[in-house]
Parts: structure tokens; sequence; C-alpha cells
């Protein structure tokens, strides 16, 4: 395990037919590139004739904190906060109380 896998708050997920055909090598690089360039929101491997889907996977917990975060920073004396997202979504607008 290298440095970057042990403070990465996400990991690696691939998903698809034939994963032992992508090396530990191309994940670790993988990794890294989705580390270097958070507007890559997934990445799609073509082996062959088989697809290998690969994105970042946080655990549900993170999640959970990660809105109260939102929470107590909305409740710190802000009007309000807006929280953006890289994917295009509509921005959330979170306000004291909500």
């Amino acid at each position: 395990m290298n440095l970057d896998d042990r403070t990465r708050t996400w990991q690696l997920i691939m998903t698809g037919n034939d994963l032992r055909r992508v090396t530990l090598d191309t994940q670790t690089d993988m990794a890294r590139l989705l580390d270097l360039d958070p507007s890559i929101s997934h990445l799609t491997l073509e082996i062959g004739d088989v697809s290998v889907h690969v994105a970042r996977d946080w655990p549900s917990d993170q999640y959970e904190e990660a809105g109260r975060l939102i929470d107590r920073i909305a409740a710190s004396g802000v009007s309000a906060i807006v929280v953006h997202d890289g994917n295009g979504k509509t921005p959330r607008r979170v306000t004291p109380g909500e």
C-alpha cells in the first residue's frame, strides 16, 4: 500500500466481466488519475470484447458525515451554504434549520 492508498477517502470500484484482466499496476494508475482529476466521474476500459467500468466509491458513513458538516456550517451564522455538484447537478442551497 502506498501513501495515496492510506490517505484516500474513497476506494476504486470496478464492475464488469473479466476483472482479472485489469492489472494491479493499471488499478494503481487509475486511482492516481482519479486523484489528480476530480472532474472525471468514471472510466470505462475496453479490453477485447468486454468493458470494465471504474469509479470512485465512498463508504456511506462519509456521506452521512458530509451531510452533518453541511448542516453545521449552515447553522454557524452564515445565511446559506450552496453545495455545487461536480457532475452538473443543480446546486443545492442549505439555510439554517433545513
